[in-house]
């Protein structure tokens, strides 16, 4: 249950070796009276994303021992393994990112709505705003995911259950490591400060960083000539 002052007494990670999502954990105020629960590939809440056995076991094993204040999607895929083929790729990142991360908030909704309150935290992605050649298939899995975010958003005011959005753009993780770095990239640190900023907002949406707000603006107008040319440098 949320403590005395208002801070989730039960957090969920989902995504549990996300450097991200750890980095939101460790900005968020501490408490003593804290439990962080890590749902990942191995442990105590083992999990493939993918698998949908797995993600409603998981649902009902979060819940079965009190309420989730706080749950943080933090899961995602770049879909660029050079062993597999591009259709392949494209298949594997609409698993993780979309079908089975959609599917999981929705359990996890389901649950809220029961006990009449909660935030779910879900990890978007700047690569949504516009369709560039070189990671069209991972931004079009962002953007299902965030147009679901946003609709659930409005359909659960007045039930006591939260969503909030992140997103981020090029963060320095695992998952892009040896990637050459583009403007207004963000260490996972400084990524973790914007998520916990997002936590504490009025807003739904929140950027990291903030500027990427005003950027976005900027590549949804932009003639597609000059943009193919920009997003190629």
């Amino acid at each position: 249950m949320l403590n005395g002052f208002k801070s989730p007494g039960r957090i969920a990670l989902i995504g549990g070796e996300s450097e991200i999502g750890l980095a939101i954990i460790s900005h968020l105020p501490q408490d003593k009276s804290r439990e962080v629960i890590l749902v990942s590939r191995s442990g105590e809440y083992a999990m493939d994303i993918t698998v949908k056995a797995d993600r409603e076991r998981i649902a009902h094993d979060l819940f079965a021992k009190g309420d989730v204040d706080l749950a943080i999607v933090a899961v995602g895929l770049l879909g660029n393994d050079p062993s597999k083929s591009a259709a392949d790729n494209l298949l594997a990142a609409m698993g993780v990112n979309y079908l089975g991360t959609v599917h999981f908030v929705e359990l996890l909704v389901e649950r809220m709505k029961v006990q009449a309150h909660g935030t779910i935290l879900i990890i978007s992605s700047f690569a949504q705003v516009r369709p560039r050649d070189d990671n069209f298939g991972y931004g079009s899995t962002k953007a299902g995911l965030d147009f679901y975010a946003r609709g659930l958003a409005s359909k659960l005011k007045g039930t006591g259950v939260t969503i909030k959005i992140l997103r981020p753009g090029f963060v320095q993780s695992k998952m892009t490591k040896g990637m050459a770095l583009p403007p207004f990239a963000i260490t996972s640190e400084e990524c973790g400060r914007y998520g916990a900023q997002a936590l504490r907002s009025k807003k739904l949406i929140t950027w990291a960083p903030s500027i990427l707000k005003y950027v976005a603006v900027i590549f949804r107008v932009l003639p597609a000539p000059i943009f193919t040319r920009i997003s190629h440098r």
